[in-house]
């Protein structure tokens, strides 16, 4: 028994590095959500974006988009790797279904629309549900660390109980 409460230590090591690494995969599948939204962050930072060129006379700016939807495909699986939280795969998602309706509404039906609207109000819708899935998120870490530290309370209590029959005993 006594052995059993000692590897309880190592048991809550690797929970917690669990917990660590469960974090960093949620905040690399977040931040991936954003990531097709960077040529508007970076003309919103620097106007003068919006009408660089790239070295075959394309905007510097769709160069960006596009690959950012390809960095986003592998953040997301970086992510899903590491075991992110559930909830934030929202952000991805939203991403991808807003640029392909963006892309399908302009492209294939024709139908025009301002490039900086759509993509500022696309920011702004996600970011509502976003600081929710946040909310959550940061509510869950939270519960997970009392879970933990009810855990190492219980196994602490337990260890000192069986210390004090083994001295009673002896």
């Amino acid at each position: 028994m006594m052995e059993e409460i000692q590897q309880q230590s190592p048991r809550r090591r690797g929970r917690n590095k669990f917990l660590i690494w469960k974090t960093i995969g949620s905040i690399i599948v977040i931040l991936s959500g954003f990531l097709p939204f960077l040529d508007n962050i970076i003309v919103w930072k620097n106007p003068a974006f919006a009408t660089y060129h790239n070295t075959i006379g394309g905007m510097l700016r769709n160069d960006y988009w596009l690959l950012s939807l390809y960095y986003t495909t592998l953040a997301v699986i970086i992510g899903q790797f590491i075991n992110a939280y559930k909830l934030t795969f929202f952000f991805p998602l939203f991403a991808t279904i807003y640029c392909s309706s963006l892309y399908v509404f302009q492209f294939v039906w024709g139908i025009k629309l301002e490039p900086e609207w759509p993509h500022r109000i696309g920011l702004i819708l996600m970011m509502i549900p976003g600081a929710y899935v946040l909310f959550r998120f940061i509510e869950h870490i939270n519960n997970l660390k009392l879970e933990l530290e009810i855990q190492y309370n219980t196994i602490e209590r337990e260890r000192n109980r069986q210390l004090n029959e083994n001295a009673e005993n002896k």
